[in-house]
């Protein structure tokens, strides 16, 4: 799991000042065609789940996760009952130990995430190397088929998590109406109040808040297909907005800030009644 603390940048930027850049960065990151796992904290306290679920991802389809939270939440307090840690389900990582059959790049046929096998143990020993491995064996392959089948591999891997995470939610209102404000990160308190305003004026507005930001979840294409408005506030130049239009073909819009400092509840509302009136 790799924590980043977003601040405004670049470099060393504003540093006690916030932001949300970095999102095209934690998915698009890696080298290749396979994007990263990414999960992102809403509130402070939300950051505990966060932190465990971005674990029993990694553990589970062996792969670095990212997880998003950004200034405002990291110098942000919250009340927070401190929660039972026996509660939370168990995700052990299991190694492996039978030597019959035992290929080092061979995938589980669920995670496509390979076997755990402790360095050392006998029988079970295998290279790593940044050079492209034969999809089975590990040796060494510059065969093209199956350099193509690992990419495939590798992209597939970091899809099927979609099928493991939870479907998405609405934070606020139903799952039709005439906007969908959509979120992520610190973005939450300010778009909730938001939204509850004008809903408290009638509208019909809602608030979707993404916990899942690669792979996003499974039904959020239908439920953003139930709002002719799509508003998309963050705290950057449009990389949320612009990911939603290419996965789902929406015309979703930006709401965007890039200054270091927090949306207002009002810059928010604003948004909101200006698109309504469009």
């Amino acid at each position: 799991m790799i924590v980043n603390a977003q601040r405004a940048g670049p470099s060393t930027g504003l540093p006690t000042k916030t932001e949300q850049s970095d999102l095209y960065q934690a998915i698009f990151g890696r080298n290749g065609d396979a994007q990263l796992p990414v999960v992102a904290t809403a509130t402070p306290g939300d950051s505990y789940e966060v932190a465990i679920e971005a674990v029993r991802l990694a553990v589970t389809y062996m792969t670095p996760v990212i997880v998003l939270t950004d200034g405002f939440l990291a110098n942000a307090a919250e009340p927070w009952l401190i929660p039972d840690a026996n509660s939370v389900k168990p995700f052990p990582v299991r190694f492996r130990t039978e030597v019959e059959g035992f290929q080092p790049f061979l995938r589980d046929e669920r995670t496509l995430a390979r076997a755990w096998t402790i360095p050392g143990t006998p029988d079970l020993e295998h290279r790593i190397g940044g050079l492209e491995r034969h999809h089975a064996t590990g040796n060494i392959s510059y065969d093209p088929d199956n350099h193509q089948r690992m990419t495939t591999l590798r992209i597939e891997k970091v899809r099927r998590i979609a099928d493991d995470i939870p479907l998405q939610g609405m934070a606020l209102g139903e799952e039709s109406g005439d906007v969908a404000v959509v979120g992520w990160g610190s973005t939450w308190g300010p778009i909730h109040q938001a939204v509850r305003h004008l809903r408290a004026e009638g509208k019909r507005v809602s608030h979707i808040h993404l916990r899942y930001l690669w792979p996003l979840p499974r039904n959020l294409g239908d439920l953003l297909r139930g709002f002719p408005t799509v508003l998309v506030p963050e705290m950057n130049a449009g990389q949320l907005v612009t990911i939603l239009r290419s996965e789902y073909l929406v015309p979703a819009r930006g709401v965007n800030k890039v200054s270091g400092k927090p949306f207002k509840v009002r810059e928010i509302e604003d948004a909101i009644r200006d698109a309504m009136e469009k």
